[in-house]
């Protein structure tokens, strides 16, 4: 066994298992990129849309509450009629009007209480989105500071944004440039296995053409 060319394989494989961690490595960074992105393109939908919205559900309120101080007005109606009713059967009837009243309010009301905590939610998520972006950025300076090429974020959803598409394309790039080197390491050391065994064995990963050499040895 040619002990100088069985260091040679220990050597490359030692290099492919490297270039598999890096490249690994890379594709758990693009996945952050990938969920910086999609946080910040919500965040930044949601401050283009919420002008419109907060508009939208401010009218929601206020006709709700219109509703039903018109429910109540209705309800004091049907209550001063009831008082006034003459004989059992417009005692009957006013009392059932009452009741309609009385279910109309408690709807009225309920739309009202959802009106509100939908426009609350609204202002709660308004005041909390911006919080977020500190932690967006800092992640995105992490992945920054450790891949290669990737350029430093600017500030606020919408750079962030921006950003994340050109980091993709950087650690594309250089997965890229990682694939191409070990495929080159794989042919070489396929080429050093094929020569000491005296057969082929190519389509081998780096480990597999050392494990085949050291058991042919």
């Amino acid at each position: 066994m040619n002990e100088r060319a069985l260091a040679e394989l220990e050597v490359l494989r030692e290099h492919d298992d490297g270039l598999t961690a890096r490249r690994e490595r890379l594709r758990q960074l693009d996945a952050e990129v990938a969920a910086i992105r999609r946080r910040a393109e919500t965040i930044d939908a949601f401050f283009i849309a919420y002008p419109a919205e907060e508009e939208r559900r401010k009218t929601e309120v206020a006709e709700a509450r219109a509703q039903l101080a018109r429910r109540r007005v209705e309800r004091t109606e049907a209550e001063t009629a009831l008082e006034g009713a003459r004989d059992a059967e417009a005692r009957t009837l006013a009392e059932r009007a009452l009741a309609r009243a009385d279910d109309h309010v408690a709807v009225a009301a309920a739309r009202v209480e959802s009106a509100e905590a939908a426009r609350a939610a609204l202002e709660d998520e308004a005041a909390e989105l911006p919080r977020e972006l500190p932690e967006l950025e800092a992640r995105a300076a992490a992945v920054a500071g450790e891949a290669a090429g990737v350029p430093a974020a600017g500030r606020g959803p919408r750079e962030l944004v921006e950003w994340a598409s050109h980091a993709h394309a950087e650690l594309f790039l250089s997965a890229g440039q990682i694939d191409a080197q070990r495929e080159r390491i794989v042919r070489e050391a396929n080429e050093l296995a094929s020569m000491l065994l005296g057969e082929p064995t190519y389509g081998s990963t780096v480990a597999q053409a050392l494990d085949r050499v050291a058991a042919g040895g």
